[in-house]
This record gives C-alpha cells, structure tokens and sequence, in this order.
C-alpha cells in the first residue's frame, strides 16, 4: 500500500506549498503591511522566510519507508542532522547528513544501512499561515550503502512545516521550531532502494 499512497502524499504537499509561493494574487490579496492581522487570523501572507544571514541547524529522527520491493523491510529508523544558511528572505543554503537502516528480507542476513551526504541543499520559504512556516526542500549527494549494496547517486526532495516554540512556552528561546517534514530521496544502487521518509525535531536558527 505504501508504494502509492506515500510518494501521493508527498506530491500533494510539494504541490500546495509551490502555487502558495507563485500565485501573484495571492500576494496581492495579502500585502505585507497587512501581515500582523493575517497571523492573527491563521490567513496566508506571501513573505520570505529565510531570515538572510542567519544560520539553521536541525535535529530530526522519524520513520524510513521503502518505495520498491528491493528485498529489505518497508519500514525502518531515519536520523537527519542539517546546517542552512538564509541567502535571502526566500533561500536557505547548507548540508544535510542522514542515517538510515532497513532489514534484509532474509532472516539471520543482518541489515543495510545507508548515510545520506547532502553537501548541496536548497530550502525555499514562500510566506507562512499564521504561526505556521511551510516550505520545500531539495539537495543532491551521495547513498552510501552498506551489506555489499553499491553506493549511489543521490537527490532529495521534501516539504516540511515550522511552528515557533515560544508560541507554546513564552519562555522557549528565540529561533528555535517545531519541525516536520515529509521527503522522497533516490536510493538506485542494486536495484531501487530510494525511500520516503517522515522526519520530527526541531530546527534552531542563530
């Protein structure tokens, strides 16, 4: 079942948050001297995000789900660890580094791990609903696989949502958000290993 409802769920998020970010109506319908009200009332605000010059790091761990039959388990543990950098009000810039282990189908056989280097990631961060910040992700790297499973080409593309902490605890620091994100990440080494995976952390922006 997962091998259609998740990559279907993934393309439905990918979609919403891009015509967000470029319908030009939309920003016209909320300029944005009119934001603090439309926050207030949970309304969309077309607005960078990114917060220039600042730095991101992020802690997530969730579950991995393989998109193929390739002779490991559909679900197992996924760790990501990121550091971003706002380019401008739209684009933040950085890595990413992710673990993750699956089953091999054959009992007693062990499993296969894989770290995910992303040295090229792109976020983009259109405007936000209310306290709400979503936004869509991408990055190219290296599969490294374990368990004699050659290591591979890389690409990741995500879409994910931020709350503010302090919004729940006044007294949280400043910059530091709830964090979840849902992404596909291509996975072609012996045969097609690539996966969806469903991440839950924080991100702190310095």
């Amino acid at each position: 079942m997962h091998t259609s409802f998740t990559p279907s769920l993934l393309k439905g998020i990918l979609t919403a948050t891009l015509l967000l970010g470029m319908t030009p109506h939309v920003a016209q319908a909320h300029p944005p001297d009119a934001h603090p009200s439309d926050a207030a009332d949970g309304g969309w605000v077309h607005e960078g995000m990114a917060e220039e010059g600042r730095i991101t790091g992020g802690f997530r761990v969730g579950p991995s789900f393989t998109t193929q039959g390739s002779g490991v388990s559909t679900v197992g543990p996924l760790v990501n660890f990121q550091g971003m950098y706002g380019l401008n009000k739209w684009f933040r810039a950085g890595m990413m580094l992710e673990w993750q282990n699956h089953g091999v189908d054959n009992p007693g056989t062990g499993s296969v791990n894989t770290v995910t280097l992303l040295p090229v990631n792109l976020e983009y961060r259109p405007g936000h609903f209310g306290n709400l910040i979503p936004y869509v992700t991408t990055g190219i790297g290296v599969n490294i696989n374990t368990h004699n499973v050659s290591d591979s080409f890389a690409w990741r593309v995500g879409g994910g949502l931020d709350y503010a902490l302090t919004n729940l605890v006044p007294g949280a620091p400043q910059g530091m958000m709830l964090n979840v994100e849902t992404a596909w990440k291509r996975n072609h080494a012996n045969g097609d290993a690539s996966t969806i995976g469903l991440l839950f952390g924080v991100r702190h922006t310095f």
